[in-house]
């Protein structure tokens, strides 16, 4: 049964919330898009948004440093934890895995494609990212999120964005629809850390989006590596207690090998535990597929 946690839903409406306000100060204050993007992305790379229990607001809070762990002249992190592959691994602070570049090598590789669709895209980031960075700029851009906040900032983001033909829309990964939206033939689809907030998919989610074109490549960021079997190293183990305290998605794998089973899609590749994941409690792992057609 597809279910999500109330609380994550009201969560991210108000997080998504407040930084569509963030940035559409940043956009008034006449930065261009890009620039509001990467304003944001700075803001929480020292900053995290939590809510104040007593206000029901979000707030700003500096991030907690350890003394032994920033430069000796001012408070900024040199090192951080991460995982890869279920081994704990210690790398810069500013060190990340750039999944868009990962994107955009794969749609020149395998491309051309009449569409780029984000499913859960949050204020458009990755797809402006990808813009930007050498994606295709003659193909139109589709950006699916579940809060209204996000498709709005989104939506004047990508207004902000020269050349760039975008359409924003609301995503439920509950109730997955593409219905309406053109994508043309070909296209490339991709989530990133978007379910993992969703309990459980439903078990039709992969034929959604398989049958929104003629032929679907599809990419997936996701943190369901200790959802597979046999992953009972201690970063699974330590994820899947996570996941299970947090009410977030335990289903993924699951859903993705059925749906091969069914022929719904062809597996391209899986990796666990990419590596580099922001969070160690929450590491991110790879998906391809496309449709089996």
């Amino acid at each position: 049964m597809a279910y999500q946690e109330e609380y994550w839903q009201n969560f991210y409406e108000k997080a998504w919330a407040t930084r569509a306000k963030f940035m559409d100060e940043c956009l008034k204050n006449g930065l261009n898009s890009y620039q509001a993007v990467k304003m944001l992305e700075k803001k929480e790379r020292l900053h995290e948004l939590s809510l104040d229990n007593v206000t029901n607001e979000m707030v700003w809070e500096k991030r907690k440093l350890f003394s032994t762990n920033v430069l000796r002249f001012v408070e900024i992190p040199v090192a951080r934890l991460t995982t890869r592959q279920g081994a704990e691994l210690i790398v810069p602070f500013h060190s990340s895995f750039n999944f868009y570049d990962m994107l955009i090598d794969i749609i020149d590789e395998t491309g051309p494609y009449d569409s780029i669709v984000e499913l859960g895209c949050g204020y458009g980031r990755n797809l402006i990212e990808i813009f930007y960075r050498g994606g295709p700029t003659d193909v139109r851009y589709f950006g699916g999120e579940f809060t209204q906040s996000g498709v709005e900032i989104a939506s004047k983001l990508a207004a902000a964005t020269p050349k760039m033909n975008a359409k924003f829309f609301h995503f439920n990964h509950l109730e997955p629809s593409l219905e309406g939206l053109d994508l043309g033939k070909k296209a490339l689809v991709f989530t990133c850390h978007s379910i993992e907030q969703v309990k459980e998919i439903p078990p039709h989610w992969f034929d959604v989006v398989a049958n929104a074109a003629d032929f679907v490549r599809c990419a997936h960021l996701e943190p369901f590596g200790f959802q597979i079997e046999g992953a009972n190293d201690a970063v699974s183990e330590r994820q899947r207690g996570f996941f299970k305290t947090q009410g977030w998605n335990v289903n993924f794998a699951e859903t993705f090998f059925n749906a091969a089973r069914r022929n719904v899609i062809a597996i391209d590749d899986a990796i666990a535990d990419i590596g580099l994941s922001q969070d160690p409690m929450n590491p991110g792992s790879l998906a391809f597929w496309h449709t089996n057609k």
